[in-house]
């Protein structure tokens, strides 16, 4: 049967006139990564159910779980999901999948970041050069990655503003096209630029899988607070993401020929 995938912010997956709905709550990495189309169809129920995906920043990914809003949340930012879990708000929580973020800046690299020994060294260079970096500034797992850079090293960039540090507000596709735009750095998750069609001269300036680890977690929303959902088929898709048959096809999904997500 042909199954038609309708991708944006939000998206449906629904080929089912069944009354059973789940809604995953999910960072728009995952999304733009491709992985929801490969994946979910290998689900065995998916035709019997339907499955609702809705890709936003992690942080609105995580308010919009704690509104009720979700079923499955899947996001990058373990502290704010430990905290999710520890409020109450998530009953069960699964280490998903991994990558790494990179750093893309123009071919030219004026700030040789490509001959960095750290993202530390590579974010002073920036810093020390005023040159121009986009910060995605939307509360997602990617920009508290990127905070966490700065506040190690004690310096603030945001008093440079609309200067040579550029917040975008916006998803990693949109803020990576501003990035190509203004001929700027960007920290990004290597998924997302796999993807990628806008790449022109742009590339990848700095790379350390275990420095920049990017950790993705599943997190089972509590449905004793929210007893909207339903419970039975959240569980059970639930239960299938953390199977090692999903974990298998995850392994397996590639763009570009290059692997795309890891499992511990």
């Amino acid at each position: 049967m042909k199954r038609l995938f309708l991708i944006a912010t939000l998206f449906f997956i629904s080929f089912s006139s069944h009354a059973s709905s789940v809604t995953i709550q999910s960072t728009t990495s995952t999304r733009d990564s491709g992985l929801y189309e490969y994946l979910l169809p290998y689900y065995p129920d998916f035709n019997k159910i339907n499955i609702k995906v809705i890709a936003v920043g992690t942080g609105q990914a995580i308010m919009n779980a704690k509104n009720c809003d979700g079923n499955i949340l899947i996001v990058h930012d373990k502290e704010r999901e430990i905290k999710f879990i520890t409020d109450g708000h998530g009953s069960d929580r699964h280490n998903l999948m991994y990558n790494d973020f990179i750093i893309i800046g123009p071919s030219t690299d004026e700030a040789d970041i490509s001959s960095s020994r750290s993202v530390q060294e590579a974010f002073s260079r920036i810093y020390k050069k005023k040159h121009k970096f986009v910060s995605r500034a939307d509360s997602s797992g990617t920009h508290s990655s990127e905070i966490a850079i700065w506040n190690q090293l004690k310096l603030d960039p945001s008093t440079y503003t609309g200067k040579w540090y550029l917040e975008s507000g916006q998803g990693m596709g949109p803020s990576l096209n501003i990035a190509i735009s203004l001929d700027a750095y960007i920290l990004s998750d290597r998924s997302t630029w796999l993807r990628f069609k806008n790449k022109q001269t742009h590339k990848i300036v700095y790379e350390n899988s275990s420095e920049l680890r990017n950790d993705y977690g599943m997190i089972l929303v509590n449905h004793k607070k929210c007893k909207n959902l339903d419970y039975d088929s959240s569980l059970k898709l639930y239960q299938w993401l953390a199977s090692d048959d999903a974990a298998a096809i995850i392994r397996n999904y590639r763009v570009s020929n290059s692997h795309v997500f890891y499992i511990d």
